[in-house]
């Protein structure tokens, strides 16, 4: 009775592995490649989180249509005028498009709040994440430094939580994340951004403050997870979607950086770790 769910959980891990691999080997070329090979890689982003986010949140095919019609214009127009102008100026433009995307929203009938809500959820992200690679001469260190410690923190949370379970963290929004599992996966988002950053040199920044930044980073994207989480509990589906095989939606696999991409961009953007130009 035993094999069976050993074999059906050793495929679960092959499968998360194998499109987690592919999918970081798709991250990495984008984010050393930046200019407009980045800026086309977080549209694509928007676009595939905008449909997945539009099914959690609206029940009718017309509306949901609508909702991501409306995010993905935002991105096309928004993300590249951050990458051609500036924040100031492109930080505005994508502000009046998520007025224009909750405008839509209201003369659907709809909540136009909850539609500007989920178009900057979604978008003021990506732009931090664009300003940072963009605006800084190490911009794609810190970009990579970043995922490195979202991967970590998914990861270990994964094992850790699978492995030694324990107490529930949030049962009434996610059942399966244990408090094992939060402690699992900020530890090792310390560690590998600890080693990171030591690895980085004599002009990279003490790498206990780097771990220190890692593992608040962590606990932030693990806050993004049960925010995530919450969407698809009220909804009633497991995964945002099914484009990840062994992940879920291209949400389930992104939700941490929605929140850690933000925290991280004002951190840089207040102490200047990165000396750059921005």
């Amino acid at each position: 009775m035993g094999r069976p769910l050993v074999d059906t959980f050793d495929a679960a891990l092959r499968r998360r592995l194998l499109t987690g691999s592919v999918l970081a080997a798709l991250v990495l070329v984008a984010i050393l490649a930046g200019g407009p090979v980045f800026t086309i890689f977080l549209i694509a982003l928007a676009a595939a989180m905008a449909r997945e986010l539009a099914r959690l949140l609206e029940w009718e095919a017309r509306l949901r249509l609508l909702l991501t019609a409306g995010i993905l214009t935002a991105a096309l127009v928004g993300l590249p005028a951050i990458h051609l102008f500036g924040w100031r100026t492109g930080g505005t433009a994508l502000l009046a498009l998520a007025l224009l995307v909750a405008a839509m929203g209201g003369a659907a009938g709809r909540r136009p709040l909850v539609w500007f809500a989920g178009t900057l959820y979604l978008l003021l992200p990506l732009a931090a994440l664009l300003w940072l690679r963009h605006a800084h001469l190490q911009g794609a260190v810190l970009v990579l430094w970043l995922f490195i410690v979202i991967v970590a923190t998914d990861t270990g949370a994964y094992l850790v939580g699978r492995t030694v379970g324990g107490p529930r963290l949030a049962p009434r929004i996610s059942p399966g994340k244990t408090w094992s599992g939060l402690a699992g996966g900020v530890l090792l988002a310390g560690i590998l951004g600890g080693v990171a950053v030591r690895l980085g040199g004599d002009a990279a920044p003490p790498a206990l403050a780097a771990a220190v930044v890692a593992m608040l980073l962590g606990v932030v994207a693990q806050g993004g997870d049960l925010v995530e989480s919450a969407l698809k509990r009220r909804s009633g589906v497991k995964d945002s979607g099914t484009l990840l095989p062994g992940h879920g939606g291209v949400l389930d696999r992104f939700d941490g950086v929605l929140f850690a991409a933000p925290c991280f961009a004002l951190l840089v953007a207040l102490l200047d770790l990165s000396g750059g130009e921005g």
